[in-house]
């Protein structure tokens, strides 16, 4: 048996991840910091999970083949983390990513310590190269014979995944309190190249040969969309992704914006024209899924990382503009993030510099660009919807 190793049992983690190793020699071990969730799920031995597709919405009972254990739980997670053929999955928001390297940090020792055999870690983490910022974060810890055991014997991946996964609805939470939703997306890449143990061979683990041009791809397009829509969507009135997609303006200025992101990422990593038209289709399909009625707020929160200059709206305006395209309608989306309200700390972070300091120095700040970049040129002269 093999150990899969699921750091955050939320709806990624618990509701995706832990679906594509639901196979004959693999265990897996959830780690949650929310005592009560480890508890129940300790309890209770099985969770629903709710597949929502265009077709239908499916429920998955998962009984069995799993345990939980509380981040506090030192004793234990040292004994898992000596196990030969390890594998960490790491599902949390990446505001939370520096707390888990703490966290991770006596456990990588340890590993070291007993000499265990090489292990591989999945970054799923929605953010721009996850892998990287995931091994500084291990390097500015661990030192000595830790540092040189993660650098030579573990391998750290990023992912690309299309799961889109919103709240429970309260019916389904009513049916069974641990229940999760999600869009029922199939598979997960991993960049075989980046792993330094065994492979997992399993048929919802795809092996890729360049996970980062996959991930990038999924970033700046489903993300893109849903930032978009959020963005220009509330100053409509709309609440989820499906109003958005009823609306012609709206559903034109999604695709238009697609059209922007896909001219950049095929000069940036290859893509063809025929697999970025193919894509685009795809996303919409997604968007326009009647089961996942996806909430607007939850997609646009947190403008200070979602605005930032490599994120899911300024990353693909800015490969764009390099390809010789003019983002126009990437452009309007930022622009109508800067007017976005919620009350996450990194929105009324932005929300406060744009009151305080204006809007000019507001986008210099937060996208990370000088007055000469015609990206930033572009924002301010942008048509504020």
């Amino acid at each position: 048996m093999r150990t899969l190793v699921i750091w955050g049992a939320g709806r990624i983690g618990r509701g995706f991840v832990a679906g594509l190793f639901r196979e004959p020699g693999w265990r897996v071990v959830f780690v949650d910091i929310d005592g009560e969730l480890v508890r129940r799920l300790n309890e209770r031995g099985a969770y629903t999970v709710f597949r929502a597709t265009r077709a239908g919405v499916e429920r998955v009972r998962v009984e069995g083949g799993f345990t939980a254990l509380h981040t506090g739980d030192a004793d234990a997670l040292s004994r898992v983390f000596r196990e030969e053929g390890l594998l960490l999955d790491i599902a949390v928001h990446e505001p939370k990513l520096g707390q888990v390297a703490d966290m991770l940090t006596p456990l990588f020792t340890a590993r070291a310590q007993a000499d265990c055999g090489p292990m591989d870690v999945m970054m799923n983490v929605n953010m721009t190269a996850p892998d990287e910022a995931f091994t500084r974060l291990m390097a500015e810890r661990l030192t000595g014979d830790a540092l040189a055991y993660f650098q030579e014997r573990v391998g750290v991946t990023g992912i690309a995944a299309m799961c889109i996964s919103p709240v429970a609805t309260e019916a389904m939470r009513a049916e069974d309190p641990l229940a999760l939703l999600n869009n029922g997306w199939p598979e997960q890449a991993i960049g075989l190249h980046q792993l330094k143990g065994e492979p997992p061979r399993l048929p919802h683990v795809r092996l890729s040969q360049d996970v980062r041009a996959e991930e990038t791809r999924k970033l700046y397009t489903l993300n893109m969309a849903h930032a978009l829509c959020c963005y220009l969507g509330v100053k409509k009135g709309y609440a989820t992704v499906l109003d958005c997609m009823r609306d012609e303006g709206l559903r034109d200025l999604t695709r238009r914006a697609l059209e922007e992101a896909s001219l950049g990422l095929s000069r940036a990593f290859g893509f063809s024209g025929a697999e970025m038209t193919a894509w685009r289709g795809k996303i919409i399909d997604l968007l326009d899924n009647p089961a996942i009625n996806d909430d607007l707020p939850r997609l646009g929160a947190d403008t200070r990382r979602k605005l930032s200059a490599s994120d899911r709206l300024c990353g693909p305006a800015r490969l764009c503009l390099a390809a010789g395209g003019r983002p126009e309608t990437i452009v309007r989306a930022i622009r109508a993030g800067f007017d976005f309200i919620h009350d996450d700390l990194g929105t009324a972070y932005v929300r406060g510099l744009v009151e305080e300091k204006g809007l000019p120095e507001a986008v210099g700040a937060v996208c990370g660009l000088s007055e000469d970049d015609a990206l930033y040129r572009m924002i301010l002269n942008s048509e504020n919807d």
